[in-house]
């Protein structure tokens, strides 16, 4: 027969364990849905057709010369966020969800504007200026 002790601690492990399995797949299966923008930097500049958020706020805009994926955050219809998906803590990729970014290195998380909100990370993560041009986002690398 189990101590007390021993009852708890088994029960308190399964119930972590649990909780972390749940948190781990809510995050892989929510980044799973978000669109991706492939497309090749000119003149330290990224554009992104407007027509990419047709079903999503969100797009993640993937070019090779760039070291890690940019989150492209739809604000409003004129207003649009372009935050690097590096860690600030570690230079770790981080992957995006519809409700913030997760570094899997270290556990720092960050709400969609790139603001910690989970430490170890202490700075946000790198923005670059945008601008609305016709039917484009224009994202700003030098920025």
């Amino acid at each position: 027969m189990k101590s007390r002790r021993e009852f708890l601690k088994d029960t308190c492990t399964a119930c972590l364990g649990t909780a972390f399995l749940g948190f781990t797949f809510s995050q892989l299966t929510s980044c799973s849905s978000l669109p991706i923008y492939k497309t090749n930097l000119s003149q330290k500049t990224v554009r992104v057709p407007l027509s990419n958020f047709a079903a999503s706020t969100l797009v993640i805009v993937r070019d090779m010369q760039v070291a890690y994926d940019i989150l492209l955050v739809q604000k409003s219809a004129t207003e649009y966020h372009a935050v690097y998906m590096k860690c600030s803590h570690q230079e770790n990729p981080v992957t995006a969800t519809k409700t913030g970014l997760f570094c899997s290195a270290h556990g720092s998380t960050f709400d969609l504007d790139g603001n910690v909100t989970k430490e170890p990370a202490l700075s946000p993560l790198k923005k670059f200026k945008t601008v609305l041009q016709d039917d484009q986002i224009i994202i700003d690398l030098n920025s």
